[in-house]
């Protein structure tokens, strides 16, 4: 067991490393190419930072686990709203919601409505299917088609409002082309993939050999895992002083990793991957939704109140999450 640990480890630290080199050259092809951060970070940012969701789930739904897939999907979602707190307190100049733009809604809410579509299925009422494709899947895809649409139209249309953020690394940014950093970006998406495959079979045998079962493990230790990209860039994107890119990049992976789940559902064979899936993922994707609807509120409402340098609903989403965490240990797994 302590070569799996040893494994899963090293490859958890090789995602890391790669997604530190994922931010600075999205932040470089935003600035050069004219497209805005807000748009990279919901929709550039998320194809590289999920690739580590999208190679473990894939991975995953080939050696027939579909609770390590499941659970991984979800408990990356839950985990990246989770980062919204530690966004907050890092930048520390008051409330996180208050200050970032309305528009982060539009992706929060196509987050929600992807995420009921696979509710709907794992509380067993729903079992429409195309083939062994459930019919929830063509639905996610149709709404990620059109969602990824609109959010590039919203930014276009919103460009002045959103061009206003820092440009701290602006002399840094001027020493790199768009095509370096495109290259740069997808090497270090291909130290991702690679480092994903192996993290997923490592987790699945410490499932095994632990007893914690794939439920537990997929939406604990290997989504935790598979979201360090998603933590390492969007900390250093507050670092740099890209509040909204930070925040987009998150909304704009959970939107992802359920297009991720949907492809998975066409890759497993076996039937409907949410059919087969333990009933049990149903907790943690209310969960996502009722945080999501959290910081929704914060952004329409824009409270100016905080405690410990943080917002009320940043704080609520972190409590959120650790008591699904104690929830998901207490049920045991499968």
């Amino acid at each position: 067991m302590i070569n799996h640990w040893l494994q899963f480890i090293v490859c958890a630290a090789i995602i890391v490393f790669a997604g530190t080199k994922l931010t600075k050259n999205a932040a470089v092809v935003a600035e050069n190419t004219g497209i805005g951060t807000a748009w990279v970070g919901a929709l550039m940012l998320p194809l590289a930072t999920s690739l580590p969701e999208l190679v473990t789930t894939l991975r995953a739904v080939m050696i027939s686990a579909p609770d390590l897939a499941l659970g991984n999907i979800l408990g990356s979602c839950l985990f990246n709203l989770s980062l919204l707190a530690v966004i907050d307190l890092i930048e520390g100049r008051g409330p996180l919601t208050a200050r970032i733009n309305k528009g982060h809604t539009i992706v929060a809410s196509l987050s929600i409505m992807t995420i009921c579509l696979a509710a709907m299925t794992l509380t067993g009422l729903f079992t429409a299917a195309l083939g062994w494709v459930g019919f929830e899947t063509i639905l996610i895809i149709v709404v990620y088609i059109l969602g990824s649409r609109f959010i590039f139209r919203y930014e276009q249309k919103n460009m002045p409002e959103l061009a206003g953020e820092a440009e701290p690394a602006a002399e840094q940014k001027g020493r790199t082309t768009s095509g370096q950093a495109l290259l740069n970006f997808a090497l270090a998406a291909g130290l991702i993939i690679f480092a994903g495959v192996f993290l997923t079979d490592a987790a699945d045998r410490i499932a095994l050999q632990t007893g914690l079962g794939q439920t537990f493990i997929g939406s604990i230790l290997l989504a935790i895992s598979t979201s360090l990209p998603e933590t390492v860039t969007t900390i250093t994107a507050v670092r740099l002083g890209y509040l909204d890119m930070a925040v987009a990049n998150i909304f704009g992976a959970n939107f992802m990793n359920l297009f991720i789940l949907a492809l998975a559902d066409i890759f497993y064979f076996r039937g409907p991957l949410l059919q087969a899936a333990s009933s049990q993922h149903l907790l943690s994707a209310v969960m996502v939704i009722m945080m999501s609807a959290v910081v929704i509120f914060g952004l329409t409402y824009r409270a100016e109140k905080r405690v410990a340098r943080v917002g009320y609903d940043t704080m609520f989403v972190f409590a959120a999450y650790l008591a699904t965490f104690y929830m998901l240990f207490k049920a045991g797994g499968n």
